[in-house]
């Protein structure tokens, strides 16, 4: 086992660890996931669009991870070391592509995986629209920073959501990956001064950050689902299921990022939990998947912050 697989299975013990006995259900998600993905393989554009998914992941990784310095400058073999760990992230949800049609996509995907570690670059955060908070309080510091930072990769997904809304799923699949990089927001914890501010219990502190922050996706999403609903009439269901699914994303990330809490911690190594909600999501058979992760880590989430925040 590789040093970094070594790291990242310390981290997945401690987080199945915590869990207790939820950790059956978490495996029992991630077992069905790798299952179902086998139907997803058989359907070409599904196909393409999730080892897409899988490959752009990696690549997201790779470009803002903070322990290159560490990884290149310290392991023997930093190549083998990142291209095995991208290879085992992705193998579960890849496998079952030898067993569909477009079973040639494997091999491209594990091309592009070797490329990666090349990339030693790490991508500078750069901040953009210093006047945004002229737009948004204050008080949503996370999508503040978060706006500014992805501003290059957001607008451009939004833009292209727009242009083609009337189109089947398209327009709502580029929303959930607006959805996953507003969920990357609340991968740092704020000072605990700004965590004080205002006084409030753990439970109203939740619900009134919860309400804030809602209300900026449902501006943003509403009127490409109304639209995309007018000309899919056919998918109703999904087209009125799919912004309550990403409110309970946004629960989700909120809750989990407050279960962990500690001030000016950096979140970022502990995404993996995340990530499968967010996969789940995305496949109507594990819908309810983000909603009973949310609740889960909402009692968490208050149990942490009663050391932070009292009446």
């Amino acid at each position: 086992m590789t040093k970094l697989l070594n790291i990242r299975f310390i981290q997945i013990k401690r987080e199945l660890k915590e869990a207790g006995l939820r950790s059956f259900i978490i495996l029992g998600f991630l077992f069905y996931l790798i299952y179902f993905s086998y139907t997803i393989y058989q359907k070409t554009p599904e196909a393409f669009l999730l080892i897409s998914f899988l490959f752009i992941s990696c690549l997201s990784l790779q470009s803002y991870r903070k322990d290159k310095s560490f990884v290149y400058n310290h392991l023997e073999n930093p190549h083998r070391e990142i291209f095995v760990e991208y290879l085992i992230l992705t193998f579960p949800f890849s496998l079952m592509i030898l067993f569909s049609k477009n079973w040639f996509c494997y091999p491209v995907l594990i091309f592009s995986l070797y490329l990666l570690p090349f990339l030693k670059y790490t991508l500078k955060q750069k901040t953009f629209l210093k006047n945004i908070s002229s737009i948004i309080s204050s008080h949503d510091f996370e999508w503040i920073s978060g706006i500014r930072k992805s501003f290059l990769f957001l607008i451009p997904l939004y833009v292209i959501a727009i242009a083609f809304c009337w189109f089947r799923i398209l327009p709502l699949f580029i929303l959930w990956l607006i959805t996953i990089s507003i969920v990357s927001f609340y991968s740092e914890c704020e000072p605990l001064h700004i965590l004080k501010e205002g006084n409030f219990n753990p439970k109203r502190f939740i619900k009134r950050k919860l309400f804030r922050h809602s209300k900026y996706i449902l501006i943003l999403y509403s009127p490409i689902v109304l639209i995309n609903l007018i000309f899919n009439l056919d998918l109703w269901l999904l087209e009125l299921l799919f912004i309550p699914i990403q409110l309970f994303l946004l629960f989700f990330a909120i809750c989990f990022k407050y279960s962990l809490y500690q001030q000016n911690k950096n979140l970022f190594g502990n995404n993996i939990i995340l990530s499968f909600a967010s996969l789940g999501s995305l496949i109507p058979y594990f819908l309810p998947i983000p909603i009973i992760m949310s609740f889960y880590y909402y009692g968490k989430a208050q149990k942490n912050l009663n050391n932070y925040l009292h009446d």
